[in-house]
């Protein structure tokens, strides 16, 4: 499974859809390549890259402050 199903598949629950409002032709379209639209898609997208090019948990972590700005 790609990179691209594994995120789309996370996202396709109805209670993730709903929570930050993703339709179906949006879901559709997202990749794990930016700009990202919304920062969940962002967030989700870092460590599903970062997990497959095999970056230890805590530089993901490291990675995931930076893109929260803390």
């Amino acid at each position: 499974m790609g990179r691209n199903q594994i995120l789309r598949e996370i996202l396709s629950d109805e209670e993730i859809m709903d929570k930050y409002k993703i339709n179906k032709k949006e879901l559709d379209s997202i990749t794990t390549n930016a700009p990202y639209h919304k920062k969940v898609v962002e967030v989700l997208s870092v460590i599903i890259n970062e997990n497959d090019n095999h970056l230890n948990s805590s530089m993901i972590y490291k990675k995931l402050k930076n893109v929260h700005n803390i």
